[in-house]
């Protein structure tokens, strides 16, 4: 099962430093989840970089670290990988999502199993349309029995 966290996910993870970030912490020794995400991810998460920095109270080293902790779980995938399926994700999906929706409809037509995590309601609603699965945090810990 490929997972496909949302920008909002990850930086909650920074910035929160709860169960977000123990979810990646457990998964870099585990190594039982498979994350996916689209390079807008990270152009998302460096978009916001300052006003992460500034609700994590940490310092800009120990913010790069952790990110790229989390990173490192992450493979990122280049638009141009799935850019046939953006404009379906277009019709369905909330605006700024449209990037994970086609991701996860490419790579469910290469035959993965797949799951957008977020907590967005309407992101999450969207999926319904197209039978595209979305988890949330709280779901997916108490699915692994981390909760």
């Amino acid at each position: 099962m490929i997972h496909i966290p949302d920008a909002n996910f990850i930086i909650s993870a920074l910035i929160k430093r709860g169960k977000v970030l123990e979810l990646f912490e457990w998964n870099d020794i585990k190594k039982e989840l498979t994350f996916v995400a689209p390079e807008y991810l990270s152009s998302q998460i460096k978009q916001n970089f300052p006003m992460i920095k500034a609700k994590s109270k940490l310092s800009e080293s120990e913010l790069i670290e952790l990110l790229n902790k989390i990173e490192l779980q992450i493979d990122f995938v280049p638009l141009s990988k799935f850019k046939s399926f953006i404009p379906k994700a277009l019709e369905i999906s909330p605006p700024d999502d449209f990037p994970y929706v086609a991701l996860a409809l490419f790579l469910e037509s290469e035959g993965h199993s797949v799951r957008v995590l977020s907590n967005d309601k309407p992101l999450l609603k969207s999926l319904s349309k197209i039978e595209i699965k979305g988890i949330t945090m709280h779901d997916l810990l108490r699915e692994l029995k981390l909760v």
